[in-house]
């Protein structure tokens, strides 16, 4: 049997430390600037060079790459020219300002990606052992037959929590974020932005045996430049993962790198931009975003939502009352026959194994699972064979929003999934995992809604076959609609409180709520 008690989302991982050592607050400078030709990214717009003169103060933006003198000298012919005294790092770094410099960043990625789908005999790697589909290497993941109150399930396990983080860095009093643009087999349009670094510790561990992975130390160890914005713990799929939580981290560095490869750095205003864009940004990085910290004043330099309706919600009071409802109706005990208990995968009577996978008999789940081989120019292996989950059709995510005296509310599910450690846990309104069937709710197919904002999203490529799902922000002219529904209407300044508290909120939630940096609600 396996007890949710016994999987705690709470992980004993020790926070770094975000004291500064002020014997080393300052780097051997750097004397020349690093040409921006040699970068080879013309399709970014704006490229400027940064100075710090002093780590511990946030860097300042001096001016546009055409003013800086380039140098053929290398890095570390450069750092080797430092003159005794010298105590200014100069850096000649590019900053994407638009969603069409980004653009520019992921078609450069999608060269030399290639996915096709094979038999399983071509997995070596891959073999069913103690009755569930694993790595040799005994990471990553798995797939298992799961019993849970009488019903058998296909989930993913992965007792490793993931990490996932976005290294930031503030120039000139504005947060810019430093982006990956990630080839994965399961992606819609094959690439999307994700965060500065996602990845299991089998990965930055190495099993693969490829490279290291990029920007890896500054989330797992002590970095004297580095500071800790957010770290919580955050739930995943409830309906295709056991148990599966992932740290979500935003840092703050006063020494930013130059980006190179897939990385890019952008600001706000981009991201604000490529958040109503389809299959661009993907979920792990649209959660951090909102987890992160969001201003009614942009001013202040931090994330932003576009309309004056949600940037009033965010302001609003938290209401103690509604919160401690949320809270109590999450701390429900479920029955015991809701424990989940593993069971072999050729035990399933739903489920049949074929020279490409396992697939249902009948469909309950709505996916199987195939394999595929992928090639990869920008990873840290450039090849491998892997199972993905591939569901039958498109799912839908509903946020319910509407007007309460003049302060716009977001209706939130209090939601049960099998894989969940919580049980419960805050959701959209209404969500239909892809491959599901089910009807929409009726106050949504009633037409007495407009519609904010609407994307369409995949979940995460590194272990899902396009599984794309439509996220929707509706406004309701009923303001009395889902009184009746399990969960409360929140404020945003409320909903941003839950997003920030650790295993409270679904990945679909999430997602979602990024859509309010560019949802206009205005209109």
């Amino acid at each position: 049997m396996i007890t949710r008690s016994a999987m705690t989302l709470l992980q004993a991982q020790v926070l770094k430390s975000t004291v500064r050592d002020p014997a080393r607050q300052k780097r051997p400078c750097i004397a020349s600037t690093i040409a921006a030709s040699a970068l080879q990214r013309p399709y970014l717009s704006t490229s400027l060079v940064w100075e710090s003169a002093v780590l511990e103060r946030p860097v300042k933006m001096v001016g546009p790459c055409s003013a800086a003198p380039a140098s053929s000298l290398s890095l570390n012919e450069l750092e080797a020219a430092t003159l005794p005294g010298q105590t200014t790092l100069t850096k000649e770094l590019e900053i994407a300002t638009t969603c069409a410099d980004l653009r520019g960043v992921v078609d450069s990625v999608r060269q030399g990606f290639v996915v096709e789908r094979v038999p399983k005999a071509r997995a070596l790697d891959w073999a069913l052992t103690r009755g569930a589909l694993q790595h040799r290497s005994g990471g990553f993941f798995s797939v298992n037959g799961v019993e849970v109150g009488g019903r058998e399930h296909v989930l993913l396990y992965q007792p490793q929590g993931a990490v996932t983080g976005v290294l930031t860095t503030v120039i000139d009093g504005e947060r810019v974020f430093l982006l990956q643009a990630r080839a994965e087999p399961g992606c819609l349009n094959e690439v999307q932005f994700g965060p500065t670094i996602q990845s299991t510790p089998a990965n930055y561990m190495r099993l693969h045996g490829g490279v290291a992975t990029a920007y890896v130390e500054d989330f797992i160890s002590y970095q004297q430049d580095v500071d800790v914005i957010d770290d919580t713990t955050q739930l995943d799929l409830g309906e295709r993962y056991l148990f599966k939580s992932k740290r979500s981290i935003l840092l703050e560095t006063t020494a930013p790198a130059v980006a190179v490869g897939a990385f890019v750095w952008a600001t706000r205003e981009a991201i604000r931009e490529a958040v109503g864009v389809d299959a661009f940004l993907n979920i792990d990085l649209r959660s951090i975003l909102s987890v992160a910290r969001w201003s009614v004043d942009a001013a202040v330099g931090e994330l932003t939502p576009r309309s004056s309706r949600v940037r009033q919600s965010l302001g609003m009071p938290l209401r103690p009352d509604v919160l401690g409802r949320i809270f109590s109706m999450l701390g429900r005990a479920v029955a015991p026959d809701q424990q989940a208990r593993f069971k072999p995968l050729d035990q399933l009577a739903n489920w049949r194994e074929d020279e490409w996978g396992w697939s249902e008999r009948a469909n309950a789940q709505g996916f199987g699972i195939d394999f595929h081989e992928v090639s990869a120019a920008h990873r840290e292996v450039k090849s491998w064979v892997q199972p993905l989950v591939n569901s039958a059709g498109e799912g839908v995510v509903l946020l319910a929003a509407r007007d309460a005296g003049g302060v716009m509310e977001f209706f939130v599910n209090i939601a049960f999934e099998t894989g969940l450690a919580t049980q419960f846990a805050c959701a959209p309104s209404y969500v239909r995992y892809p491959g599901e069937q089910g009807d929409l709710p009726r106050w949504f197919t009633s037409g007495d809604t407009r519609v904010l904002s609407k994307t369409t999203e995949s979940d995460e490529g590194g272990r899902f076959y396009r599984d794309a799902s439509a996220y929707m922000i509706v406004e309701l002219n009923d303001p009395d609609a889902l009184e009746t529904e399990e969960g409360a209407w929140l404020r945003l300044s409320e909903l941003k409180m839950l997003l920030r508290t650790s295993n409270v909120c679904t990945i679909q939630l999430r997602g979602i709520i990024s859509q309010l940096l560019d949802a206009r609600c205005d209109d």
